[in-house]
């Protein structure tokens, strides 16, 4: 299914450039198939990672990116609630959003200190500090949504596929300050990663999942 609509253009959101990434990606089913993959991300001793998700699923992934030094270098997953790993370090960070409604997660890391912040809906859920502190997220590995990699590029387990829907997938340099990712979680086509931006994702998808236009989330601009 590919239904296509008109570009449409979108403004500043306070300085926050917004693309328009006017697509969602929607996994039907659970499976080994169906997900996006893209080679190459840089290295990163801080990040911002942003999407917005669908799904009543118990136990899913959105973002796996697995580099020759960890399987687990950057992943974000659910089991009930919402997880994340950095260098195969896990977090739970008790987060909840598997009720059917599209729902923006953020989550920023910096080294020098091990913060972590996580932001649901744009408000700061969970954080805390010296976690994988010096460490480095290596670069030229495989950046996959939908599956969780058990090897580099691949090993991916059904059970851990998303079933939902996602799209705005971003990813940053840096930290984005708490009042940047409350001002994009006004409208899931907002902004506009230095690393990736979620147009770059539809050059990589594998199997069949369904590309909608527009998306159906929220945007009140």
């Amino acid at each position: 299914m590919f239904v296509v609509i008109a570009s449409i253009c979108f403004g500043l959101l306070s300085g926050v450039a917004s693309s328009p990434p006017d697509y969602a990606l929607e996994f039907p089913h659970k499976g080994v198939t169906d997900h996006v993959q893209i080679w190459g991300m840089r290295s990163l001793t801080q990040f911002t990672v942003c999407f917005w998700v669908k799904t009543t699923g118990p136990k899913w992934t959105a973002f796996s990116y697995a580099s020759k030094a960890a399987n687990n270098d950057l992943l974000i997953d659910c089991v009930k609630s919402v997880l994340f790993s950095i260098g195969n370090r896990e977090v739970n960070t008790g987060v909840e959003i598997n009720d059917g409604k599209f729902h923006q997660i953020c989550l920023t890391w910096r080294n020098s200190d091990g913060e972590w912040k996580i932001y649901k809906d744009g408000d700061l859920a969970k954080s805390g500090t010296s976690l994988k502190k010096g460490y480095c997220i290596q670069g030229s590995g495989s950046l996959t949504l939908a599956q969780e990699q058990d090897s580099l590029g691949d090993a991916f387990d059904a059970n851990q596929s998303l079933q939902g829907m996602l799209t705005n997938v971003n990813v940053w340099s840096y930290t984005l300050p708490p009042l940047t990712i409350k001002e994009m979680s006004r409208c899931c086509l907002a902004g506009k990663g230095d690393v990736y931006e979620w147009a770059n994702f539809i050059y990589g998808i594998k199997g069949k999942p369904h590309v909608v236009t527009p998306p159906g989330c929220p945007c009140s601009l």
